[in-house]
Order: structure tokens, then sequence, then C-alpha cells
């Protein structure tokens, strides 16, 4: 016949040992206290924010009937094999002379960059064994806010000043950096299109002086025709070239990367740990306990009416 057990008796076991109860239960909660009060370290959280524009220009500026001359083996430009020295260059030009492509996602990803975050390390004196490149990233969130071209930075800090500070020192440096990366993507541009400039310069003075001599010792129409046309095409790619050279000089002075990362929101020093919860810790706590303490009453219960030694065996 099973052993049926009433509510009566439940409580009644509950009862008998409610000392045991209390005890477990009062030392998870004081347990608790104790390590949301005194030993867990406060984590404090501190959010900038930016605003990220990709402001690029378009460089693709020559059109498909452009004449410029073919680099030489000498020239550190890239070289194009080809029967004839004049050549239609647009699609080189293009891609030579082009900025990289920087969308919201990817300007996210180059927050942490190492060279960010090493550079926040050097300039706030950090520990660099404390904060090394690895740690300092397991510190940081960047997340894009949905729908928009705003980046938050969030930094994780046991001290709420601090916290701030790296996030504002990240959002700085990770200015900086883009900035400095357009600068010398501009100057490689600049000393790339000059070349192009001065070599297309060599093939004007080149087909002028081969004109002169064309209309001095020759009558032939067609051909002094067609060294002029050659030679105002010339003209008219090398003037292209200038108005980019220029325009590539007022990018350079006008800073790209300032254009298109704002610090839109510095952080606040927090003045609330994010944890531990300690409320939230200690109630919990509480109800471990509590349910630890009635299942081990229960357990010696079990326990005590199971021994064998208290069993007897009929004959």
């Amino acid at each position: 016949m099973e052993e049926e057990i009433s509510l009566r008796e439940l409580i009644e076991i509950i009862l008998k040992h409610k000392k045991t109860i209390i005890i477990v239960t009062l030392a998870a909660t004081l347990v608790a206290v104790v390590l949301s009060f005194f030993v867990i370290k406060p984590t404090y959280e501190a959010t900038t924010t930016l605003s990220v524009t990709d402001v690029t220009p378009e460089t693709g500026f020559f059109g498909s009937n452009t004449t410029v001359i073919l680099p030489g083996k000498d020239s550190n430009l890239p070289s194009v094999q080809s029967d004839s020295i004049d050549k239609d260059l647009s699609l080189l030009l293009s891609s030579l002379l082009k900025y990289p492509d920087m969308s919201v996602e990817a300007f996210k990803e180059e927050v942490t960059n190492p060279i960010v975050l090493m550079n926040t390390v050097k300039q706030l004196g950090l520990d660099p064994q404390k904060y090394t490149v690895e740690n300092l990233k397991k510190q940081i969130s960047v997340s894009i806010v949905n729908n928009t071209n705003l980046i938050t930075v969030t930094v994780k800090e046991d001290n709420p000043e601090l916290a701030a500070k790296i996030a504002d020192t990240i959002a700085e440096n990770f200015r900086s950096y883009i900035i400095e990366r357009n600068n010398r993507q501009t100057d490689k541009l600049i000393e790339t299109l000059n070349k192009l400039i001065n070599l297309q310069n060599d093939k004007i003075r080149e087909t002028t002086t081969k004109l002169n001599e064309i209309q001095t010792n020759s009558q032939d129409r067609l051909l002094i025709e067609q060294t002029q046309k050659q030679l105002e095409l010339l003209k008219n790619t090398r003037d292209i070239m200038l108005e980019k050279y220029n325009m590539l000089e007022l990018l350079k002075e006008s800073d790209l990367g300032k254009q298109s990362i704002l610090i839109t929101s510095k952080a606040l020093v927090p003045d609330k740990p994010i944890a531990p919860k300690k409320s939230l810790n200690i109630i919990i706590a509480f109800i471990l306990g509590l349910m630890v303490s009635i299942f081990i009453v229960f357990f010696m219960e079990y326990w005590k009416n199971t021994d064998p030694k208290k069993t007897t065996v009929k004959a």
C-alpha cells in the first residue's frame, strides 16, 4: 500500500524544521548582501554618440574621349600594356583617384580599431598591462541607432569618471584617425595626379613642337588639323586634371573627416552603477535560500523514514 503524504504532514515537516529553513534562508540572503555591497565592485556605464556621414567625393571625372599619356617604365604609376603611347585611361584614373567607401556599418567597425584604442590608453595614461587592446575592447560596445546614421560608443568601468573619459577619448581619437587616414589618401591622390599632369605637360610640349615642325616643313592640311586636334585634346585633359588637383587641395584644407564625423553627445559621468543590482540579488538569494532550505528538510525527513536500520522485517 502506497504511502500518501497529506498537506497537513507537509506543513508539519516545515514547522518542525523551521529553524533550519530560517537559518539557511538568512545565510543565503546575508551572503548576497555582503557580495553586493562589499565584494563585487560596482560597474558604471558611459555613452558617447557620434553622427557619421559618408561624404567621400566622387573622383571619376574623366570622360570617355579623354586622352592621356601612358606612364613609362621609370614612373611609379601603374602601367597598361598598349601599342600606342596615347590611350584612354579613364577607368584606370578613376580607380586610382578614389577614396574608400565608408558606410555607417564600416564606421562602426572602425571605432574599436587597435590604433584608436592604443592612442586612448596612451592619452589617458592607463596601465598598459591592464588595459590591453583586447581587454579594453571587451569593455566597449558599439551600436548603430536603428535606421539612423548615429553610432553609440558605450564604455563599462568601475570608475564613473574614467568611464566617461574613455568614451569621449575614443570618440575623439576615432575622429582624428579618420581625418588622418583621409588626409593620407588625399596626399596620395594629389601626388598621383601631379605626376600625371607633369607627364601630360611633357606630351603637350612634344605635340606643340611637332605641330610647329609640320607647319614649317609641310603643307599637308589634314596632318596639321589632326595634330592640332590632338594638341587641343591633350590640353583639355590637362585642364580637367588641374581642376581635379585644385579640388583635392581644397579637400585637404577642409579636413574631410571633420565633415563626416560629428560628436553629437559627449558622455556624462554616471551617478548610478548598472551592476550589481543589489536589491534584485538579495531577493533572488532570499528565494533561492528558501527553496534550498525546504528541499533540505524534506530530504532529511525522507532519508530518516527510509533508514534501513529502522525497518523491521517480518518472518
